[in-house]
């Protein structure tokens, strides 16, 4: 066919003016040469992406988990120690020092008793002239009523001698109360410590003059610590349920010094009576067990409290990741994806507690995906990692 037409240009060629005929058969003959010798494409199938994925099996079982917390050491029982009577400090005790150590009884500090000494001897001295004025009283009215009874003296001299005893019988009480208020006094000027414990921040010296009510020193007693820290107010609803109360609830206190952690057990003792506005929560007490007076922990430590959370009872457990928001999980079912509907009842840290929706619908051992999936979809073929 081409060397026919090839021909038949030659012959037009050779006529007069054929050259634009031509030039439109060559262009003819390119146009079918290249729509001749043109390549067949050939549609290829897209190739099914894989989601690789990481999961978890699925495990019914009941959980509790822990909450960390923040608190601060305190003592459950100090005293501010003050001075009862005046005078000149005369001795203290080498323990009377701050951190030291002190026990129940010990004397601490020694106030100059002569004042008071000599107070207490005049104050029984009048004691004993009122007993003998009591005893001379009794007589006299016991004389006046025997008289009285033979008619030898009037009614008033009998009221008279009976006036007298009782109004020597009161001075007699009176001067009683006196010397023991002086025995008092003088017992005072032995200042004794009330219980064991670590002395803090004294302010009294030898020799130092003190008035009746100036601040000695504190006393803390290092055998009952507790430590306080708050709970949010879900933290403290879901630790107020009816299978568990809040009061005895074992804590776990971490004290970190320099590199090492000093932990000590203790039991919630009681909860704050008012939300606390800055904190947003409840103030919880726990009294710490295993101290005494030589127990290297202060008050004022700031210490880490790690106590049990609510107990959640047959659920899954598995990374917040796994979760999403319209509360659904993703399944590897026979390599592909599946989607179920769960209820959250929990969390704790980076994880998640949760029940299917409907009972059954996720069996144990089953695979859960824990990766967030961004396009991904129920369908979609899956590779576990």
């Amino acid at each position: 066919m081409v060397q026919a037409f090839t021909a038949q240009l030659k012959a037009v060629a050779s006529k007069k003016g054929a050259l634009p005929l031509i030039i439109l058969a060559v262009v003819f003959l390119i146009g079918f040469y290249l729509v001749a010798t043109k390549k067949q494409l050939v549609p290829i199938a897209p190739e099914e992406r894989v989601w690789a994925v990481d999961i978890v099996a699925a495990s019914y079982a009941d959980v509790q988990p822990e909450l960390t917390l923040y608190g601060e050491i305190a003592a459950a029982r100090s005293s501010e120690l003050r001075a009862q009577v005046a005078g000149r400090i005369i001795d203290v005790s080498q323990n009377f020092r701050d951190g030291g150590i002190v026990e129940k009884g010990d004397l601490l500090v020694t106030v100059d008793p002569f004042d008071y000494a000599t107070a207490l001897a005049e104050q029984r001295s009048i004691l004993k002239e009122s007993e003998i004025a009591v005893r001379q009283s009794r007589r006299r009215y016991e004389r006046a009523a025997e008289l009285h009874s033979e008619n030898n003296v009037s009614d008033e001299f009998l009221d008279d001698a009976e006036l007298n005893l009782r109004q020597q019988e009161a001075r007699f009480e009176q001067q009683q109360i006196a010397v023991e208020r002086a025995e008092r006094d003088m017992r005072e000027t032995l200042f004794i410590a009330p219980f064991s414990g670590v002395v803090s921040n004294p302010e009294v010296e030898l020799g130092q003059e003190i008035s009746g009510s100036d601040r000695l020193a504190n006393l803390i007693d290092l055998s009952r610590l507790e430590v306080q820290f708050s709970l949010s107010n879900a933290q403290f609803g879901r630790l107020l349920n009816p299978n568990e109360g809040l009061e005895g609830r074992p804590v776990k206190v971490s004290w970190q010094v320099g590199s090492e952690a000093l932990q000590f057990d203790g039991r919630i003792s009681r909860a704050g009576a008012e939300i606390t506005s800055s904190m947003g929560g409840v103030m919880v007490y726990a009294g710490l067990d295993s101290t005494d007076r030589f127990t290297q922990l202060r008050p004022g430590a700031l210490v880490s409290v790690t106590v049990s959370d609510k107990l959640y009872q047959n659920v899954l457990q598995v990374p917040s990741s796994a979760l999403y928001s319209d509360n659904t999980v993703y399944l590897v079912r026979d390599n592909r994806l599946e989607r179920e509907s769960v209820e959250v009842v929990g969390f704790a840290g980076g994880d998640v507690f949760l029940r299917p929706a409907t009972a059954g619908a996720i069996a144990n051992g089953e695979l859960i995906v824990s990766t967030q999936l961004r396009e991904a979809g129920v369908g979609a073929r899956a590779e576990v990692r």
